[in-house]
């Protein structure tokens, strides 16, 4: 395990961000960040607009009222303590990786990746509620209030919030937005302590740590058809909902997990192609005196017209050049993209 007294991560250009082409990466970072703001305000605003509108009137047969006739309750998990969990414990954790590695990409990365998912889980959860219109466990109690039914079933309830909310039962978004947060803190923990990787193997520690944001999670999601306010079908949807897109989300911005710099968010193209065209030792390696040597040892050139390919994988992304023309080129790439694997990422 590498020391803690240097703390700034190690990105595969070499060196730090912040010493290493901060201004390709400052410039890239700010040009982008407008326009996601943008986006996930516009999904905030969308997501609270559909709260007020009314679902569709899904008929109810007498045979299956059952289904609705549970007693009312309140909820195990409210509001107000759902979402300082969904909000406050991830958050937490972003803060505190920040304050250890003062690391701003990773916490910008972060931040972004998980309000992505937090405001496209509210605007699908809640479009599916409006059009599915499925009544909750404790509907008729809504509908009927002293508990006496007539014949064409027409509620005889006055409070119209309960009842609009009590046709807004699938899927459970409890259940959703606790796995999109919750969800996305376990990914973002497994990243973190290389739980799936070669790196780090057999640390059952870090295994309960990464998965008690899930286990959470589930236990928010089991509360909602105990207090008999969503059916299992609605529990198990909106679970899985918010699970896929806190999976989405998170690889958007954060390579795959059995990567070995899995714990380092993606950098921007601009930042990948001043690496590549300004990097200090690509230059170097490019100018060497013993440069014709190294060619001489390794495979002899290709003849004059045949086409010369280089490829290498540079934090997810192929570099290629053809032609005879481009073999210096495809070599200081190639060169560099060697550097790159090599090199070993601090960890925290």
């Amino acid at each position: 395990m590498t020391s803690t007294k240097s703390l700034e991560p190690a990105y595969p250009c070499g060196g730090s961000v912040e010493s290493s082409q901060k201004k390709h990466l400052r410039t890239g970072l700010e040009l982008n960040l407008p326009l996601e703001t943008i986006v996930r305000i516009t999904l905030t605003c969308i997501y609270i607009a559909l709260e007020f509108k009314a679902p569709f009137v899904r008929k109810i047969q007498p045979e299956e009222l059952w289904l609705y006739r549970n007693p009312r309750s309140d909820s195990y998990v409210p509001l107000t303590m759902l979402w300082p969990v969904v909000l406050g414990v991830p958050g937490l954790f972003f803060t505190l990786h920040y304050l250890r590695t003062r690391d701003r990409h990773d916490l910008r990365s972060a931040v972004l990746a998980f309000t992505l998912g937090l405001g496209l889980n509210g605007v699908i959860t809640n479009t599916i509620k409006i059009a599915v219109g499925r009544p909750r466990p404790d509907f008729f109690w809504r509908c009927f209030p002293d508990g006496v039914m007539n014949d064409d079933l027409r509620c005889t309830g006055t409070d119209m919030r309960a009842l609009m909310d009590g046709r807004k039962s699938f899927p459970s978004g409890h259940s959703s937005f606790a796995f999109v947060g919750l969800g996305f803190l376990t990914w973002y923990l497994i990243g973190k302590l290389h739980l799936m990787n070669e790196r780090i193997r057999g640390r059952s520690v870090r295994v309960i740590l990464a998965g008690l944001p899930l286990f959470a999670a589930t236990m928010i999601a089991i509360s909602r058809t105990c207090d008999y306010h969503h059916h299992w079908q609605d529990v198990t949807i909106g679970s899985l909902i918010g699970l896929v897109l806190s999976y989405i989300c998170y690889r958007q911005y954060y390579p795959a997990f059995a990567e070995r710099n899995c714990h380092l968010p993606y950098l921007p193209l601009q930042y990948q192609e001043s690496c590549l065209s300004s990097s200090p030792s690509a230059i170097k390696n490019q100018h060497s005196p013993t440069r014709g040597k190294r060619l001489q040892a390794g495979a002899p050139p290709p003849p004059s017209g045949s086409p010369l390919v280089t490829k290498s994988n540079y934090n997810g992304r192929t570099l290629e050049g053809n032609g005879a023309d481009d073999s210096d080129s495809g070599e200081t790439r190639s060169l560099l993209a060697s550097a790159i694997d090599q090199k070993e990422a601090k960890w925290i």
